[in-house]
């Protein structure tokens, strides 16, 4: 019998990401906060993965190519970054 095979944070994020919203759809007010507690991570971990997880769904390409998740994250903060300056913009 194999070990189990660790998951990369990608597929933890979409898991994730399917786990809360299958529980969304069976329970409306369900939240981040449940989901945490149902699988015994901490609140910001879970919202990590979610925004993870809903930023893989447009830029799957680029969040691949990071290494880590740390290094997805501090991508995604800067793209957020540079959407709220292009608001400031316009």
């Amino acid at each position: 019998m194999k070990p189990p095979v660790k998951q990369s944070w990608i597929e933890r994020a979409i898991e994730i990401r399917r786990f809360h919203i299958q529980q969304l759809k069976d329970e409306s007010n369900w939240t981040i906060e449940k989901t945490a507690k149902v699988l015994n991570r901490s609140i910001g971990s879970v919202s990590q993965d979610l925004l993870i997880a809903s930023w893989l769904r447009t830029h799957e390409k680029q969040l691949k190519r990071c290494d880590s998740m740390r290094d997805a994250l501090a991508w995604i903060r800067l793209k957020q970054k540079e959407i709220r300056l292009e608001e400031v913009d316009i």
